[in-house]
């Protein structure tokens, strides 16, 4: 039984004692991230957190952090934030250690400490660092210079110490011929364009399993290369020019100009404008100065190139230099020309009288000679020419033209050469001066020569001296002597006698008393007709007097005896002597006289003209000069205008004209009526007309056409005329000519007014039962209507003929009266009686 109590008891013991241990076991303080060494990097921030686990937190005292030296870490004070510091959470038992960017210097072991019913806890952490990764020198974008070497630059630091690759789009590079990787870059030797790229530079920490990439963009530069133009560049004076420069470079290059004279920098300078980016050189205005060589100068991050461009500025030629020059004659004569401009200018001469100019060298057998020089004046080009020009004679004088010319323009001045000569009269007129009844004249000398002559006057070997009835004007170039010849010993013979310093002239002028003109020597019939005749008149010699102006004639029937009632008829010389409008078949007497300045002359022997019976008219002659074989080309397609003039009508007055056309051909030269039927007859009727328009022609066709006169004793011989139509198409609807009288015209019109009204009247009794003949019958209607009425009084206007052949009214001036005629019609008006 005893046993059995003892081992009741210690099995009750036994299981205090093991709860008692169970329980201090169970309660500890953990700290989180649970790990009992964590590596951090450096820079990093950390927390790690002490919790106590415990049945009863209540028991648990608040946690504490100790430092790797065995401090104890205080919480911050209130506003601060230390680099470590702790922060209580008592409510879940839970202390907070805080190290903000830790070092290496922080690294160590890190405890936590409490008690749970005075029974001590703690726990621990080992706090290891490291360095990241960190791309110290590793620009993300490099730029290389095409043809020499460059190292991409990537430097890396890490600890432990990093292992460094390097890609190319993705492609391993390794050191090789061009490659050499570097721990701080890859070198890349003789850098070309096709090494433009992306590169990447990978670190990679084994220990820490750290791996990070850097991409890097290289750009491969160039240095500016000049792109090939003209090394010369020709630009104007005073025009605005420009000068490019072009260079191929990455990046594009910008540039800059130099004046290589002057090593000026143009950007700064005024009147020129560069543009960096494009290279181009703006002359604002340019100068003569502005020649010569030119610095293009290229630039960019890879380098520096230049180019040397020549400037050469046309300057436009100025002539500074051409006197007006005088020389004897039969002597040299030379005029000298200078001018300036760039290049040198041409210089060449002409007379201003002449278009063509002179060459070079010897002209006009060697009498006229060329010669030119140049020579460098300052920034431009100095030409001269002479004209030299040997024995000199009149038709030498007068303005010579140097024209200058080159590349830039031409400059023109004109010189005067004066040809010095002695007096000379052979512009004067050498014809007798006259006088009558005393009047009084001028004897007028005018001496050319150069220089201006001195003239004197001599009479019958005699210097003239001024009397009551002589009076002298003028000493020369020009004179003048006015005589009032109330003694015939004044008549005689005048000498004006000229004086330079190349010598002497004299002229002669005959002044001699005038007496009216000596009797007709011969006056013959030369044409007659049935009314008019024609003579040719042989005047008097003309010694004793001034010439003959004119012819007068007398003329009368040969029954009547007294001349006193005679006709006369008065002829300028040389105009046809025609006495017209005379009767047929009577006979007529006719003399004739000459008149001159002083008046008529004795009248010569009368002659008798019978004059022929009447006949018909003569033959029409055309208004203008027209050859009757010739052909005339009209300016219409299907109409010619004939144009004449009234023939004589032999006694019996014209009282039409009849018109004829064919078509007609050229055959073997000869011209034929193609055909008889196609030919139209037309018939004016109207003795003045002189103008028809033929109408109905065909275009491009040849026609032959007669005119025709006619009186009652019958026609004329027709006037000829070939006329050929212009091109064109053939037109229809032209009136055709009006052949009716004035009096059929005035009486057709008014039949048609006539009938009009009637056919109104008819229409208003039938419709309205009024009108003129409802009137008549007793059946007018009450009332009118304003508009029947209105319509009655249009309806009753006669009709208006639109015929264009009796529109165009032609007029015509015969004997003194004024008549009307219709192109193709009758007259319309007074005929006058012949």
């Amino acid at each position: 039984m005893r046993l059995k109590r003892v081992g009741a008891t210690g099995v009750t013991t036994l299981v205090v004692l093991l709860a008692t241990i169970t329980g201090c076991l169970a309660q500890n303080l953990r700290i989180l991230p649970i790990s009992k060494q964590q590596t951090v990097a450096v820079g990093k921030s950390v927390v790690l957190t002490c919790q106590a686990d415990a049945p009863d937190p209540a028991l648990v005292t608040q946690p504490q952090w100790r430092d790797p030296k065995g401090q104890i870490i205080m919480e911050a004070a209130a506003g601060t934030r230390p680099e470590i510091y702790t922060e209580a959470m008592p409510a879940k038992q839970l202390q907070l250690l805080y190290i903000s960017s830790i070092t290496p210097a922080m690294a160590g072991n890190y405890s936590c400490e409490a008690t749970y019913t005075n029974i001590p806890l703690s726990a621990s952490v080992i706090l290891d660092t490291f360095v990241a990764i960190t791309w110290t020198n590793a620009n993300e974008n490099q730029y290389a210079t095409k043809g020499k070497d460059f190292k991409v630059m990537c430097e890396v630091t890490a600890e432990p110490a990093p292992s460094v690759d390097w890609f190319k789009e993705e492609n391993p590079i390794v050191t090789g011929d061009r490659y050499v990787i570097h721990a701080n870059g890859l070198m890349i030797k003789n850098v070309q364009e096709s090494d433009d790229g992306t590169y990447t530079c990978r670190a990679v920490v084994m220990q820490t399993g750290e791996l990070a990439e850097r991409n890097i963009k290289l750009e491969v530069y160039t240095a500016p290369e000049m792109e090939e133009r003209e090394t010369t560049v020709r630009i104007k004076e005073g025009e605005s020019a420009a000068i490019t420069c072009k260079a191929r470079g990455k990046p594009p290059p910008t540039y800059t100009w130099i004046k290589a004279s002057t090593r000026e920098n143009l950007a700064t300078t005024s009147r020129f404008n560069v543009n960096e980016n494009t290279g181009l050189l703006t002359f604002d205005r340019v100068e003569a100065a502005d020649y010569g060589k030119y610095i293009c100068s290229a630039v960019n991050k890879a380098g520096q190139n230049e180019t040397e461009i020549e400037v050469e500025v046309l300057v436009k030629p100025r002539i500074f230099e051409l006197y007006n020059t005088t020389a004897p004659e039969k002597q040299e004569g030379r005029l000298e020309c200078k001018a300036t401009g760039r290049p040198a200018p041409r210089i060449s001469f002409r007379k201003r009288s002449n278009s063509e100019r002179f060459v070079n060298g010897p002209n006009d057998g060697g009498r006229i000679t060329i010669e030119t020089s140049s020579h460098q004046s300052g920034d431009q080009i100095e030409s001269s020419a002479v004209i030299m020009i040997s024995n000199l004679n009149r038709t030498d004088d007068g303005l010579y033209e140097c024209i200058a010319e080159n590349d830039a323009g031409e400059a023109w001045r004109n010189g005067h050469l004066a040809v010095q000569f002695r007096p000379t009269f052979e512009r004067m007129p050498t014809v007798p001066i006259w006088s009558w009844n005393g009047q009084t004249v001028n004897l007028t000398c005018v001496a050319e020569s150069i220089p201006n002559a001195t003239i004197k006057w001599r009479f019958r070997d005699a210097d003239l001296v001024e009397t009551p009835h002589i009076k002298i004007f003028g000493s020369g170039p020009i004179s003048y002597v006015t005589i009032t010849p109330l003694d015939r010993g004044l008549y005689g013979i005048y000498k004006c006698v000229a004086t330079n310093t190349l010598g002497e002239a004299e002229h002669v002028i005959q002044f001699r008393e005038a007496f009216p003109p000596g009797p007709v020597v011969q006056a013959r019939q030369e044409t007659i007709t049935a009314t008019s005749v024609t003579f040719n008149i042989v005047g008097p010699a003309e010694d004793m007097g001034p010439p003959i102006l004119a012819y007068v004639a007398q003329f009368k029937e040969n029954a009547n005896f007294d001349w006193n009632l005679a006709q006369n008829r008065t002829w300028s010389v040389n105009s046809p002597y025609t006495v017209e409008n005379l009767r047929p078949m009577f006979t007529y007497d006719f003399r004739f006289a000459a008149v001159n300045q002083v008046g008529i002359g004795s009248w010569g022997s009368p002659i008798t003209v019978i004059m022929p019976r009447r006949s018909p008219p003569e033959q029409p002659k055309w208004r203008e000069n027209l050859s009757s074989e010739s052909l005339i080309h009209g300016k219409y397609a299907d109409r010619y205008e004939l144009k004449w003039k009234i023939p004589a009508h032999n006694g019996e007055p014209i009282d039409m004209y009849e018109i004829r056309y064919c078509p007609v051909l050229k055959i073997s030269g000869e011209w034929r009526v193609s055909s008889e039927n196609e030919c139209v007859t037309q018939e004016l009727k109207s003795f003045e007309a002189i103008t028809y328009e033929v109408r109905g022609l065909h275009p491009d066709t040849r026609y032959r056409i007669h005119l025709r006169a006619h009186n009652q004793l019958g026609f004329s011989l027709p006037a000829q005329l070939y006329v050929q139509t212009a091109l064109g198409v053939e037109r229809s609807g032209f009136a055709h000519a009006q052949l009716l009288s004035s009096g059929a015209i005035i009486g057709l019109s008014l039949a048609g007014v006539i009938i009009c009204l009637l056919i109104v009247d008819l229409l208003l009794l039938c419709f309205r039962k009024q009108g003129v003949i409802a009137t008549l019958c007793g059946k007018r209607a009450k009332k009118h209507n304003d508009e029947e009425a209105k319509l009655g009084r249009d309806e009753k206007e006669p009709l208006k003929d639109t015929d264009d052949a009796m529109k165009r009214n032609s007029s015509v001036e015969f004997d003194g009266h004024r008549v009307y005629a219709t192109s193709g019609g009758p007259i319309i008006g007074k005929n006058s009686a012949v």
